[in-house]
């Protein structure tokens, strides 16, 4: 077989990502003949057919799959290489696209972001807040660059997960409510991947030593939701130690339990991904905020 032509293959690996031979010929600044009549060499080229076409959908073959996870691979690295070019001459500009569970957005974003636009004025930054699996495909795409979430599901082959600090969180309950036995025994859980349970049932069985008739009385996803719940005084809660602090300082709220217990947080990134100096910089001062 003759060399294999690298422009058809990246022809037919953004036919692939993009859907469609018209997104891809919008993506790649041509006419959508050229990506058509690319794609049909390198079907000759390998001696197979890679996709079809079916009603303004595109289908991938058996080889075609094959095909394009190996182009995947390929075109991840030379976004690597792209990646590392811009980071050693030091011209970081442009957006800087990531994702957190939503309790890391108070009280951490304003600091973080003041540190991003002090070290790198001329970076955008674009924050999604929400559960890990609402987002995992952006990062796979590569829409987000990275995120940072307590909970994580069964992650795809591309992405990895690595803990990047370990968080205290501590039951926390109205103060003006501390005494009250029904509040006390109604507690307030994270619901996670659709299912009526939470990343924190260890904690809750841990509650339970203490308040061994508390019972889960409410759901939300949301721990800014959790908090304001437990400060209208509807139950108790577990939250992350950073973002009660404030709230046990003044007497809003009042720790539940001796000591903190502690829940990693994971950093979920594509294995192809560069950890440029601006990445690097970004997750050092997460890290720094979380744990003081």
């Amino acid at each position: 077989m003759q060399n294999l032509d690298l422009n058809y293959l990246k022809y037919f690996y953004y036919v692939t990502h993009e859907n469609g031979f018209t997104k891809a010929a919008d993506v790649l600044h041509v006419q959508q003949p050229v990506i058509s009549r690319a794609v049909k060499l390198l079907e000759e080229q390998l001696g197979f057919k890679l996709l079809e076409r079916q009603k303004k959908q595109i289908i991938l073959t058996a080889q075609g799959r094959q095909v394009y996870h190996i182009a995947q691979k390929i075109f991840q690295h030379t976004d690597q290489i792209t990646a590392y070019a811009k980071d050693y001459q030091e011209q970081t500009s442009g957006d800087l696209c990531f994702a957190t569970s939503d309790s890391l957005s108070p009280d951490i974003l304003g600091p973080l972001l003041a540190q991003i636009k002090k070290q790198y004025p001329q970076i955008r930054p674009i924050h999604h807040a929400g559960p890990a699996h609402f987002l995992l495909d952006q990062i796979t795409e590569g829409k987000i660059e990275f995120g940072l979430f307590f909970n994580v599901p069964e992650l795809t082959p591309d992405l990895e997960k690595t803990k990047l600090a370990q968080i205290p969180f501590v039951f926390v309950i109205s103060k003006e409510q501390a005494k009250n036995k029904s509040v006390l025994e109604s507690f307030i859980a994270s619901r996670e991947q659709g299912k009526i349970e939470t990343f924190k049932l260890p904690l809750f069985d841990k509650y339970k030593q203490l308040h061994k008739n508390a019972q889960i009385t409410a759901i939300s996803s949301s721990s800014i939701a959790r908090k304001d719940m437990v400060l209208n005084g509807l139950g108790v809660t577990v939250l992350p130690h950073f973002l009660t602090q404030s709230e046990l300082k003044n007497g809003l709220l009042k720790s539940i339990g001796e000591g903190e217990h502690f829940l990693s947080l994971h950093l979920v990134e594509r294995k192809s991904s560069y950890r440029s100096k601006l990445k690097q910089f970004v997750l050092t001062e997460i890290k720094k905020i979380v744990e003081k």
